[in-house]
């Protein structure tokens, strides 16, 4: 018998209820790293019967912990399920492809700076997007499809804060569906943007020449309803009466 198959025994032993706990010192050191990957790996496929590929879906540390690898992890030092997985299956996956990432994995100055590498990763490695693209499929649906929701959360469920982190100044905040809480109750956020909108993206000379042409359909063949629901409720008359302000400040100034 090898001596990986004795290990293997021990531990179906203890499974069984024929043993009722693993021999003192059994985990401890590099012996005890290779101890466990045989364990960790036994049990997920083999006696679970989880295909490898399925790993980050299928395994939580309950997985592990409901079946007497908790206390192996310990003797190591490991506080989550992700570093004994790792152990076992070495560089196969990533922490954030897991359903269930550590606790506060996102959270601080270094769950910042992965927050980026992952969404850097997702978008440039994996999706391919192009630079017109991010802003138009990143959104709550694209967070949750990759299992990225803690990084989500973690940048006040904004998809144009993540993507601001991750490209600082690339991008506006109307260049999103969704715009971060109160940005169109900001009266200067009201204003960059129409400006934007006015005289660069519809190429307006002036206001008074916005005045004449702005109609309501050009907001939403822009993709800012938003701005036309929240900060005018969908009244050009609101939006006329904006431009008037402004064509009158100039005036004035």
């Amino acid at each position: 018998m090898t001596e990986k198959e004795k290990v293997i025994q021990i531990y179906q032993e203890i499974i069984d209820g024929r043993r009722a706990r693993f021999p003192n010192h059994f985990f401890v050191g590099e012996q005890g790293k290779k101890y466990l990957a045989f364990l960790t790996c036994y049990l997920i496929e083999e006696h679970l019967g989880i295909p490898i590929e399925e790993i980050p879906r299928l395994v939580k540390a309950e997985t592990l912990w409901n079946h007497r690898l908790r206390p192996a992890a310990h003797v190591q030092g490991w506080k989550n399920f992700i570093e004994v997985i790792e152990n076992a299956y070495p560089g196969k996956f990533k922490p954030w492809e897991f359903n269930q990432v550590p606790y506060k994995y996102w959270r601080g100055e270094n769950g910042r700076k992965r927050a980026i590498e992952v969404v850097r990763y997702m978008i440039e490695e994996k999706c391919k997007m192009t630079h017109h693209e991010i802003p138009l499929r990143i959104n709550h649906r694209f967070f949750k499809e990759h299992g990225l929701i803690g990084i989500f959360n973690s940048f006040g469920d904004s998809p144009y804060r993540v993507i601001n982190a991750v490209y600082p100044g690339h991008y506006q905040p109307w260049e999103f569906n969704n715009v971060p809480m109160n940005y169109w109750k900001n009266p200067e956020s009201i204003k960059q943007t129409l400006d934007w909108f006015l005289f660069q993206k519809l190429g307006f000379s002036s206001y008074e020449e916005a005045l004449m042409k702005l109609e309501k359909n050009d907001f939403f063949q822009h993709r800012l309803t938003g701005l036309l629901q929240r900060a005018f409720d969908l009244r050009m008359f609101k939006v006329k009466q904006w431009i008037r302000e402004q064509n009158i400040h100039d005036y004035k100034c």
